[in-house]
């Protein structure tokens, strides 16, 4: 496995545990160089890798990513902060598990933070909230993971938008967030059983509930 200077991160679930593969092998394929860490949760496997589809394990005995397993299930809020904490002085640029990428979007942003490494810099600002983008972010190492666990509470939880937390914690810690192209890097390869389909929180509600907690 590559020792990079910055690591892709994403999440997954068991029902979509199937298909995350097609997301590994494209980001293999485009974004070569760049660690990957899976972050998936015991308390939904808790059989660990003996759960996993043979694709997976394949790629994983064969040293192509690394899988991070966090205790509590919370879903999409496990996507990067619990990489960024165990890799403290590393970028992590976030991925999604129903995305096909075809280009290397981790390059682009790394490159962008080299240049001034006290930003977050992501591919398609949200233009409702102004905040990152999912899947296609680089978030600067040791200054909001820890912050970030410490202020994930069962009312943050709840609000099912992750990226919108994630954003108001940067704004919190005065870190700007800035738009590198408005042109996305992948295709989406499955839209079914996401984990963000379990959103039905209004987007500003969720802003005034997380900014109570932050």
């Amino acid at each position: 496995m590559s020792n990079t200077n910055a690591i892709i991160s994403l999440t997954s679930w068991k029902a979509r545990i199937t298909t995350v593969g097609l997301t590994l092998f494209s980001l293999l394929k485009c974004c070569p160089g760049f660690r990957i860490v899976l972050c998936l949760s015991t308390e939904e496997f808790p059989g660990k890798e003996a759960e996993l589809p043979n694709d997976l394990r394949t790629m994983l005995s064969a040293g192509l990513f690394e899988i991070l397993w966090t205790g509590k299930n919370i879903k999409s809020f496990k996507k990067w902060i619990f990489t960024a904490q165990r890799y403290p002085t590393i970028p992590i640029i976030s991925a999604d598990d129903d995305c096909i990428y075809q280009r290397n979007y981790a390059n682009e942003l790394y490159q962008a933070w080299i240049k001034n490494p006290l930003c977050c810099y992501t591919i398609h600002k949200c233009p409702v909230s102004g905040f990152q983008h999912g899947p296609a972010t680089l978030y600067p190492p040791g200054v909001a993971s820890n912050f970030m666990i410490e202020h994930l509470t069962a009312n943050v939880l709840s609000t099912a938008h992750d990226d919108v937390f994630y954003g108001m914690c940067l704004n919190k810690l005065n870190i700007p967030i800035i738009e590198i192209s408005k042109t996305v890097p992948y295709v989406f390869h499955d839209t079914t059983d996401a984990l963000s389909d379990g959103i039905t929180m209004n987007l500003f509600k969720s802003m005034e509930i997380i900014s109570r907690e932050i």
